[in-house]
C-alpha cells in the first residue's frame, strides 16, 4: 500500500499523530464458492470505493461520465485499475481457520463498474488448496497500515453449500484509528532519530494488524 515520506510528516505529524486517519474508504462484498466436496474453493471479493476517491481514480482516467454513467469503453478502461498489486500486498483479505491463515493464491478476474457515483471493483482469489468446509472459518478485509478503511456492510454470501452459518461480528473504527494513531507516533520518534544520524528520508511504515476490523466466523454441517 502507499506510503507517506516522513521529511514531508515531521513537523506536522509528530504533535498530531492521534488526528491521523485513512485516505480511502471501502465497503468490502465476500462471496464464498465452494466446491461439489463441500470445500471452500475461492472467493469472489468486490471493493466499492467512496465516492471521493471514485472521482479522482475517474479523472486520473481522463473520464468524465454522462447522464447514462460509462460508455463502453470508458468502462473497459476502468477494468484492472486497482489490480497493479504491490510485491507483498496480501489483497486486504485475510481467511484464519484454528489460528493459522489460509493461503491464498493470486487473484484473477479483475473488473469494474460506476455505480451511484462510486467504483466497484471485482476480483477473485481462489484458495491455494480447497479448505475442507468443515472447519470453523475466520474472514476479516482489513488494511494493517490503515491507510484504507475496510468495512463489510453485510456477511458474505455463502454459495454451493446451504448448511452454513455466518456470524458477522462489527469492528471498532475508533479502536483502529487509536492503534494507528499510537503507532504512527512511535515510528514517526524512531524515524526522527534515523533521519537526523543519516541524513536521508524515509517512509512511515506502521501495522496495527487486525485492531478494530470486522470479522465473520463462517460454521458450517459438522464444523467443531
Amino acid at each position: 500500500m502507499p506510503r507517506v515520506p516522513l521529511a514531508a510528516l515531521a513537523l506536522s505529524l509528530l504533535p498530531a499523530a492521534a488526528g491521523a486517519h485513512p485516505h480511502v474508504f471501502i465497503d468490502a462484498g465476500l462471496v464464498l464458492n465452494y466446491d461439489q466436496r463441500g470445500r471452500l474453493a475461492s472467493v469472489e471479493v468486490e471493493w466499492a470505493y467512496d465516492a471521493f476517491y471514485s472521482m479522482l481514480i475517474l479523472e486520473d482516467h481522463g473520464i468524465v461520465p454522462g447522464p447514462a454513467g460509462l460508455a463502453p469503453d470508458e468502462a473497459a478502461a476502468l477494468n484492472g485499475f486497482d489490480s497493479d498489486w504491490e510485491p507483498g500486498f496480501e489483497g486486504s483479505l485475510y481467511l484464519g481457520v484454528q489460528g493459522r491463515r489460509v493461503a491464498l493464491a493470486p487473484p484473477h478476474g479483475f473488473t469494474a463498474e460506476l455505480r451511484d457515483g462510486r467504483l466497484v471493483s471485482r476480483h477473485v482469489r481462489p484458495l491455494a488448496e480447497p479448505l475442507p468446509g468443515d472447519l470453523p472459518l475466520l474472514v476479516e478485509v482489513y488494511d494493517p497500515e490503515f491507510y484504507v478503511d475496510f468495512s463489510m456492510p453485510a456477511a458474505p454470501v455463502i454459495r454451493g453449500r446451504a448448511d452454513c452459518r455466518a456470524d458477522f461480528r462489527p469492528g471498532d473504527s475508533y479502536a483502529a484509528a487509536d492503534a494507528y494513531a499510537a503507532a504512527l507516533r512511535d515510528a514517526l520518534r524512531r524515524e526522527l532519530g534515523a533521519m537526523a544520524d543519516e541524513g536521508a528520508e524515509e517512509m512511515v511504515q506502521v501495522d496495527i494488524g487486525s485492531v478494530g476490523a470486522d470479522e465473520v466466523r463462517v460454521s458450517c454441517a459438522g464444523a467443531s
